[in-house]
């Protein structure tokens, strides 16, 4: 046997122990560097050398400054003085807090050290432990960013978030929920989520949430909760509408809720329904005085009833355009004449005068119809059926404040009272006196009727603006024997179609139509090579009837609008368009025929 002497085998230990930490140092996953007094490495591992993108015969030797980025250079010379001063022999990973290398090519990053010191033969040497910490930065940045916007999410959020615990006491409280229930989250936190709801349904909530907690449901949708209501801090009550959603996180369940205020809305539903019984009760009166119109109206033929019929619906039709215009808050009693009286006379027949006043919305529909029983038969009998009639139209407010409207008639027939009273002459009674409380006068001089009727100060205010002087309001006359044409008729209401069309023709139009599209009508004008004119619904089951108006415009074919709108669109394009509001007086509509003249090109 061979034998080895203590020394030989006291070398070979030493030389396997410095083997072994030279493979340790070699193979470490994190960069090693060993620094002297004058702080000149003297070791470089193989991860160092990865870790700078340098290799270790450049490092060695070189100063520990040069893989420091320069701003830090003075600050890590003052921490290293120190800490070779206070004779510490080492720092954990990560004592030193968040610093960063510097790569051959300049490039910084992110590291975590350890440091330690020792002396060895009178020599101190200071050794670092690095590690690239780039990818968890990275990954702790991008947890931070995502931290961040969930934060400002729920910060920004319109929403109010409530987060509770399993005591139902509040964790979270973001802004929106500050100012809906006016609390600051500082004192919302901590305290129970039933401070913020009504004391009559704090014990339905809390079994609502055991039951929601128990059942095992992650979440609710928004409005799923039915109709809820809140409690601000000053104790008002609000509905709201929520959403609920439960987590469990370490065993321990909290819950969610984005509640939504939903007092605006509630009051816009209310309005909406209060509008839709007002429309509603709305239109059931005006049909009702519709039936009362058809069932008093007498005439001696059925054409006359007809008209008479029309004529009176189509008042009611334009009172209700101006109430409509003006949100049902009245209407201005200078435009109410003017609508009344404009399609019945000639050049320099009318002249009205007065202040500017403006009828209540219960008086509209009245005078309306007075005023269109004396401007027809006025055509019919007095000062309009001659081309040297006129018709004086005047109101004044007197000095009791009430409002004194009157209707004089000159250069017509010779007139007298007349021996009995029919339905026109009772309806302006009635509505004068009844409907109004006014005070009506009626004398018939043989030169032309005379009316007065003085109205309480209840059925009108006073207008700003100027008072209102107007003569010749009428449209130009309409031409001497006019022949009756051909009229493209495009309706989509199927029974308006039929009566319009079945007027027109005892009128002695010809008719095309009704079409009820603007295909049909398109196909109906290539058909037809003279049309007189064309009378237009604009809205053809939710198509607006326009391109067909430019088509027929350009082909010189005068159009005439009939429709429920106030206002019609591209007014520019169509303006000098005369339009006829439904329901449809088919005599005004006929006297607009007659006026018809081509389109110029």
């Amino acid at each position: 046997m061979f034998g080895r002497s203590r020394k030989t085998g006291a070398s070979t230990d030493a030389l396997d122990t410095k083997r072994r930490l030279e493979g340790i140092v070699a193979s470490a996953m994190d960069g090693i560097i060993t620094v002297n007094d004058l702080q000149i490495v003297i070791l470089f591992n193989p991860a160092a050398e990865r870790m700078f993108s340098l290799p270790a015969e450049q490092a060695l030797g070189e100063h520990i400054s040069r893989f420091i980025p320069e701003r830090f250079r003075s600050v890590h010379a003052e921490h290293i003085h120190l800490f070779a001063k206070t004779g510490v022999t080492n720092r954990q990973m990560g004592s030193l807090g968040a610093i960063s290398g510097m790569r051959s090519d300049g490039t910084e990053f992110p590291i975590e050290a350890s440091i330690s010191q020792v002396e060895v033969g009178g020599e101190r040497l200071a050794t670092v432990i690095l590690r690239d910490i780039t990818e968890r930065k990275a990954a702790e940045d991008a947890l931070l960013e995502s931290r961040r916007r969930m934060e400002g999410i729920v910060e920004s959020a319109m929403d109010a978030l409530i987060t509770v615990d399993e005591q139902q006491r509040v964790m979270l409280f973001n802004p929106a929920a500050e100012f809906m229930f006016g609390v600051k989250a500082s004192e919302a936190i901590g305290s129970p989520i039933e401070t913020f709801i009504p004391v009559r349904f704090r014990a339905g909530h809390a079994e609502h949430i055991r039951h929601f907690r128990d059942a095992g449901m992650t979440n609710r949708r928004m409005g799923a909760l039915g109709a809820i209501s809140g409690m601000r801090s000053n104790g008002e009550e609000f509905p709201i509408e929520a959403s609920i959603s439960q987590l469990d996180i370490g065993g321990v369940k909290i819950a969610t809720v984005i509640l939504r205020d939903i007092t605006e809305r509630k009051a816009n539903e209310e309005a909406r329904q209060l509008l839709a019984r007002e429309v509603d009760h709305r239109a059931k009166n005006a049909l009702a005085v519709v039936q009362a119109l058809v069932n008093l109206t007498k005439a001696p033929t059925k054409e006359a009833f007809v008209a008479a019929v029309c004529g009176r619906v189509a008042a009611l039709g334009r009172a209700h355009s101006l109430l409509a215009q003006n949100r049902w808050e009245g209407a201005s009693l200078a435009q109410v004449v003017a609508d009344e009286t404009s399609p019945y006379h000639r050049p320099g027949q009318l002249r009205m005068q007065g202040p500017n006043i403006v009828l209540g919305p219960h008086a509209v529909q009245p005078v309306s119809l007075l005023l269109h029983e004396l401007a027809t038969n006025a055509v019919k009998y007095g000062a309009l059926s001659v081309e040297g009639g006129d018709v004086q139209i005047g109101w004044r407010i007197l000095p009791t404040g009430d409002l004194e409207l009157s209707w004089i008639e000159a250069g017509g027939p010779e007139i007298s009272a007349p021996a009995s009273q029919g339905f026109g002459s009772t309806l302006v009674a009635e509505v004068s006196r009844r409907q109004l409380g006014g005070v009506l006068d009626i004398r018939w001089p043989k030169e032309g009727l005379q009316l007065s009727v003085t109205l309480p100060s209840a059925v009108y205010r006073r207008g700003a603006g100027m008072d209102h002087s107007v003569t010749d309001q009428a449209k130009a006359p309409l031409p001497i024997g006019a022949v009756r044409g051909c009229i493209l008729v495009v309706e989509d209401e199927t029974l308006i179609g039929m009566e319009l069309c079945n007027s027109l023709m005892s009128m002695g139009w010809q008719v095309v139509g009704p079409a009820a599209t603007i295909e049909e009508a398109t196909r109906l004008v290539t058909e037809t090579p003279h049309l007189h004119a064309a009378i237009l619904d604009v809205n053809l089951g939710g198509t607006p009837v326009y391109p067909l108006a430019e088509l027929l415009q350009a082909q010189h074919v005068p159009v005439v609008f009939c429709t429920g709108y106030e206002k019609l669109d591209h007014q520019d394009r169509f303006r000098s368009c005369p339009v006829i509001r439904k329901p449809i007086d088919v005599g005004l509509l006929d006297i607009e025929l007659r006026r018809a003249q081509p389109v110029a090109a």
